[in-house]
């Protein structure tokens, strides 16, 4: 381990419309002390090239830069590369079209260095427009709970959460600790919750409040992909494993609680498989999946959770509902 150094493993496939961006922004930095390890993730295009021609670069503004090649198979493969060859005391994972504006690791270094009882850190990022980079289209950020901090859970159930990579820094020795095999389970549906979670449970989490991060939104990426029903119904099911697959794996969680968790991530997308397949009016298969919640309910005793889980959906819909009301009224007396 190199103090003070940061690493940034960095995947990337095909990018070479956009890498450039990202690799322009983390030579933008402040901080003096940056090692990138930058993994070709079966590339077929011309981003090898471009990746190579920036070590130069890094080199001239003395940054340590780790060029990996390995054939496709997902950022979560390509994350596990860099987990096996990053130096650094801090670690951050960026996606390779996402931009860091100058202070972003400054910043979290700062926050860590001053604040030792958080095992890692968050900022507040933007979400712009891959055609026009000065146009904000949202934000994407965390609201510091005023109480007790359940990231772990908010997670699971993706409330009040931001899942760019691109806010988070965490110490090396937390990674170690939360994720002492240097390796996360592999999916073709991404890689931040096998990442995040892990330190959500064991580590406090600090917060910056301030906007250090851009997340560039393509409209060929791959969460705005239009995708069929059974693609829809497939993808659930893989962030179920993957969800099962994390937790099963949490070094500081006692078994029991494992098991109330996954059943948890059990429901809660079983719940979301019911509503692709009544939008999509397959009758037979909401019926099939509302059976086998049902069964599956009585068999691990999480009837309380269920009702409480189903009556806080309800709720959240009439809210959101009222809430567009409210914005209509509001608008048309104007």
């Amino acid at each position: 381990m190199q103090k003070d150094l940061v690493s940034i493993i960095s995947p990337c496939y095909n990018g070479e419309k956009y890498v450039c961006n990202f690799l322009d922004s983390v030579l933008k930095q402040t901080y003096n002390h940056v090692e990138l390890i930058v993994v070709n993730d079966g590339s077929v295009d011309g981003t090898e090239k471009i990746l190579k021609s920036y070590e130069k670069k890094f080199k001239e503004r003395g940054y340590s830069y780790v060029y990996c090649k390995q054939e496709n198979k997902g950022q979560a493969a390509a994350i596990n590369t860099g987990l096996g060859k990053y130096s650094g005391e801090y670690l951050m994972w960026v996606d390779s079209d996402d931009i860091l504006l100058p202070q972003n690791v400054e910043k979290k270094v700062e926050f860590l260095q001053k604040n030792i009882e958080y095992g890692f850190v968050i900022c507040e990022g933007e979400l712009v427009n891959s055609n026009d980079l000065n146009t904000v289209i949202g934000s994407m950020c965390r609201k510091k709970p005023k109480g007790k901090d359940n990231l772990f859970s908010d997670l699971i159930f993706e409330h009040n959460v931001v899942f760019g990579p691109g806010v988070i820094m965490a110490r090396r020795t937390a990674i170690e600790k939360a994720i002492p095999e240097n390796k996360i389970f592999e999916s073709r549906e991404g890689q931040n919750w096998q990442l995040i979670l892990p330190l959500a449970y064991s580590y406090k989490c600090g917060y910056i409040e301030e906007v250090h991060f851009y997340c560039v939104a393509h409209d060929d990426s791959h969460s705005r992909t239009e995708r069929s029903y059974e693609e829809r119904i497939k993808r659930n099911d893989n962030f179920v494993v993957l969800l099962t697959e994390t937790i099963r794996r949490l070094v500081d969680m006692p078994n029991k609680e494992k098991q109330k968790w996954i059943s948890k991530v059990y429901i809660k997308h079983s719940i979301k498989k019911m509503e692709i397949a009544k939008r999509n009016k397959k009758r037979q298969d909401y019926k099939c999946i509302k059976n086998e919640l049902n069964t599956y309910v009585k068999e691990y005793h999480m009837q309380l959770f269920y009702f409480a889980y189903v009556l806080r959906n309800k709720v959240s819909i009439i809210r959101r509902i009222y809430s567009k009301i409210k914005k209509y009224f509001l608008k048309i007396q104007k």
